[in-house]
């Protein structure tokens, strides 16, 4: 894991405080930002939501500034919040859509301004699509994106999941625990801290007592946990008593649709439901309890925070400062605003959408463009293109002229080659699927071209469910919504593969491996569901066959899994040649894959080279200290190499943090008759004797015989 970039260096930082002290004669406002993932406006008991539990929320709003009409940039959580940390367009940040672009050096981050001032900057993050591989980590000092990769927590203990996802992400609770220590350890330094509570995202299953209280609908449930936990931040700061001098901004990525317009979640239209976010700002020393209407945007963050703060706002800043509205001056009602959601062709092919927002109007351009009054029509229900083409026409052409305007060249170093890994996690969320366009292929122009995403919704929805069914393993409806998606699309090698993974999920392997052989089309988006069943087949008894199909894919679409499948293949059958080639080349290329890591070492164990085993094994557990099977692969290495005491440290380890793993217990069960102490072998029988797997419990048998 590499560590987060430090710019400037830290005796730069201290002279830049040094100035701003000796400038300002006092310690300047801390700086306190949140993000609520996928949280809408009108789901805020501020906003009036009469059935909302947000009083964290509505007690900041009512004390401070809240905007009616703020608009996010994007309905999709990465380029979202590129605009909300720089105060750029995405047109000039070039962050487009999750994973498949990375925030470039040359644009500065409100952190690494506020860092140049003299801030502690500290962040802690709640999902995948913003760990600090995507670049939004520059100029922190702290960038605590630890989201439980292998079923343990960021402070490396057992993780139970709260919810039944299949993806990366931690509850409001943990990110407030990753950040609280680092907050209290400041002392008396101004800082800058940014929380992303990821909780309202898809799926929606509130956490206790929310779910209970809002059975009806735990999307309500979700925002009220994040408000919840935004509470005891508060209660922090003002236990501390920094809160009278903490510059409060909360604010949402994106919206959610929840079925309007025929849209389930976001990331694909570009309506009111996914693009307008609550944007509150607490300030001390303003009088606040105001409400303003005109349309803002988070593109507006920075330079209002950084004017707030009384430092310059950078040139290249493309939003405004709020704070002349804060203080009862005059708006800007013709001021434009723009959002747009490029996700629908780069992830699957499709048409594009880019929206303008001025005055009471609202364009959004594509293959089907839509002119909506707002003002009149806040639900976006009646489209006036038709009605009022010369508005229409004048509204693409100022569009037209924004984009050209705003737009910058160094936007194209934005685009960011996607890892094995990173792919397989990103597809889990629903970001990449199809046959989208490659990144590169971004034009900022508009464009009319591809099927309307309004079309495709539906589709899309159904996408949706197929991986919540199969994340939460319910194959049968999985079966059934992946054949739909296979008829509609049969051009499209994803839903075979989909359709593969739901036929294993019910023990149908014939079926699976009839769908590998009858799909030419071997890519990215496919080859780690068939090389499922190609392991399958194998570990099944069909060796050859199995062993014969994970060649083939592997061949088509080089991955670090699909080398890893290959290796296990190859030290089953024990052809060492074979294994050392496969496992060499996963791990040139991914390094830090923690499972080859653990192959490599188990086989070197088997080869007794112990010493070149440890150093691996020691390499895993540096960066995944709660990974069960490196542990007990330690384990029984420092066992067969005569440091029993060693052993059993380790394992009463793995234990604190897997107590009821079968496999730790048959471990230290071993580990004890080695040692000669079976007397303390009886605190494992109990729950051996009730492990489902019966090799298990016929080995601890065996054990507790020799004993």
């Amino acid at each position: 894991m590499t560590l987060p970039r430090f710019r400037p260096r830290w005796a730069v930082l201290v002279l830049a405080a040094a100035l701003v002290l000796g400038a300002c004669g006092r310690r300047p406002m801390n700086v306190l930002l949140v993000t609520l993932d996928t949280t809408r406006a009108d789901f805020l008991g501020c906003y009036g939501r009469a059935s909302a539990r947000t009083e964290n929320l509505d007690r900041l709003a009512a004390g401070g500034f809240l905007f009616e009409n703020a608009i996010a940039s994007n309905p999709v959580t990465q380029p979202s919040h590129a605009t909300i940390l720089t105060g750029t367009w995405p047109m000039l940040h070039g962050v487009r859509d999750n994973t498949l672009f990375h925030l470039p050096e040359e644009r500065s981050t409100l952190a690494e301004i506020l860092a140049r001032h003299g801030y502690r900057t500290g962040a802690a993050i709640g999902g995948f699509p913003l760990v600090r591989g995507f670049g939004l980590d520059q100029g922190f000092e702290l960038y605590d994106d630890r989201l439980a990769t292998v079923r343990q927590d960021h402070r490396g203990f057992a993780a139970r999941r709260r919810r039944p996802t299949w993806y990366d992400e931690r509850p409001a609770g943990h990110v407030n625990d990753a950040i609280l220590p680092w907050l209290r350890s400041l002392g008396d330094e101004p800082f800058f801290v940014w929380l992303h509570y990821w909780d309202p995202h898809e799926p929606h299953i509130a956490p206790e007592p929310w779910a209970d209280l809002f059975a009806h609908d735990p999307y309500q449930g979700e925002i009220a946990y994040a408000d919840q936990s935004l509470g005891t931040i508060l209660r922090q700061l003002e236990a501390s008593g920094e809160d009278r001098r903490t510059l409060i901004v909360v604010t949402a990525d994106h919206g959610e649709g929840r079925l309007e317009h025929g849209e389930m979640t976001h990331a694909f239209l570009a309506y009111e439901t996914t693009l307008h976010v609550p944007l509150i700002f607490k300030v001390p020393g303003l009088q606040g309890g105001r409400r303003t209407p005109e349309t803002v945007g988070t593109v507006d963050v920075v330079p209002t925070v950084l004017d707030l703060l009384g430092f310059a706002i950078p040139g290249d800043v493309q939003g405004r400062s709020l704070a002349p509205l804060m203080r009862g001056h005059g708006g800007d009602h013709e001021r434009p605003y723009y959002a747009e959601s490029l996700s629908p062709r780069l992830s699957h092919g499709y048409g594009e959408l880019r929206a303008l927002y001025l005055g009471p109007y609202k364009y959004i351009h594509g293959p089907r463009p839509e002119l909506f009054d707002l003002a009149a029509d806040p639900r976006e229900l009646d489209d006036l293109s038709a009605e009022r083409p010369e508005e229409r026409r004048r509204l693409e052409a100022e569009l037209a002229d924004f984009v050209a305007r705003h737009a910058g060249a160094e936007a194209a170093s934005a685009v960011h080659q996607v890892d094995d890994e990173t792919r397989r996690r990103l597809e889990a969320l629903g970001y990449l699927a199809t046959a989208g366009e490659a990144p590169d292929a971004v034009r900022e122009a508009l464009t009319r071209d591809g099927i309307p995403p309004q079309d495709r919704v539906a589709d899309l929805n159904l996408e949706m469910r197929l991986r919540n069914e199969l994340g939460t393993g319910r194959f049968h409806l999985a079966r059934r919504t992946a054949e739909k998606l296979v008829a509609r699309m049969p051009e499209h090698a994803f839903f075979r593969a989909k359709l593969a993974a739901a036929y294993l999920g019910l023990n149908r392997t014939a079926d699976a491996a009839r769908l590998v052989d009858e799909t030419a089309e071997i890519s990215g988006v496919n080859v780690g569901d068939f090389l499922e069943v190609a392991r399958t087949l194998f570990d099944e008894g069909d060796e050859a066959r199995g062993r014969e199909m994970a060649v083939r894919l592997v061949g088509a679409e080089e991955t670090a899994s699909g080398r890893l499948v290959l290796a296990r293949m190859a030290r089953r059958l024990g052809d060492d040649p074979g294994f050392e080639e496969a496992i060499t080349r996963a791990l040139e290329l991914e390094d830090e894959n923690p499972a080859a890591g653990l192959e490599l070492a188990e086989h070197l164990i088997g080869k007794e080279a112990f010493e070149r085993a440890e150093q691996e094994l020691q390499k895993i557990l540096a960066s995944y200290p709660a990974h069960l099977e490196a542990q007990l692969s330690y384990a029984r290495l420092l066992a067969r190499t005569g440091r029993g005491e060693e052993a059993l440290e380790r394992l009463d380890r793995a234990l604190r943090l897997h107590p009821r793993s079968c496999d730790a217990h048959l471990e230290r069960l071993e580990v004890l008759v080695g040692l000669g102490r079976g007397e303390l072998a009886r605190a494992h029988e109990e729950l051996l004797s009730g492990c489902r797997d019966e090799q298990t419990r016929r080995r601890a048998a065996e054990i507790l015989k020799e004993k």
